[in-house]
């Protein structure tokens, strides 16, 4: 088990973007609808993702992410503040070629990593598609008291607003009339 901690921003992408460079991944990820646990393992549509021995019940959002020939499952607890428990798996290539990820909520993006002169790593994504102009950093930290020195180019922080997750805006671009 993972304790993430972070914290999150909206960054007004109209003027310059120190965060653009050389270190990026593109990703989709895809939010599962419905998993099936079993034993201790993980299934969806029949596939067998992962294996586990940790109690699994508290999951309130599994991910599939694709960075660029890379897939990760991701199982995350509820946030609790900036808090949230997070458990990640590899997906081999053979596995991911055999999931039917049609009609999923899912959402596209660049992101972007750059070095806080604070020496903490933000990652900083660009949305595509209908979410295409949206810009949200984020920044992990050891634990929530931790001191951070937030970018002049942040605005808003989304920490502690709910509906600003990735599946949040994926189920609602699933859900409304742009997709």
């Amino acid at each position: 088990m993972r304790m993430e901690i972070e914290r999150r921003f909206l960054v007004d992408g109209r003027s310059n973007k120190p965060w653009r460079g050389d270190n990026y991944d593109n990703i989709v990820q895809y939010y599962l609808d419905e998993v099936n646990i079993d034993d201790g393992q993980v299934f969806f549509n029949g596939n067998k993702l992962a294996s586990s021995d940790v109690d699994l019940t508290q999951i309130t959002t599994w991910r599939l992410r694709d960075y660029g020939g890379g897939y990760i499952l991701t199982a995350k607890g509820e946030r609790l503040g900036a808090s949230a428990i997070e458990y990640e798996w590899e997906i081999d290539s053979e596995t991911w070629g055999t999931l039917d990820l049609t009609g999923l909520p899912c959402v596209s993006k660049t992101r972007y990593y750059w070095r806080g002169v604070d020496d903490l790593l933000w990652e900083i994504d660009e949305f595509e598609g209908v979410l295409g102009g949206l810009i949200i950093a984020e920044v992990e930290l050891e634990d929530e008291g931790q001191e951070v020195i937030i970018p002049n180019w942040t605005n808003l922080e989304l920490t502690h607003l709910p509906g600003w997750s990735n599946a949040s805006l994926s189920k609602m671009i699933k859900h409304s009339k742009l997709n």
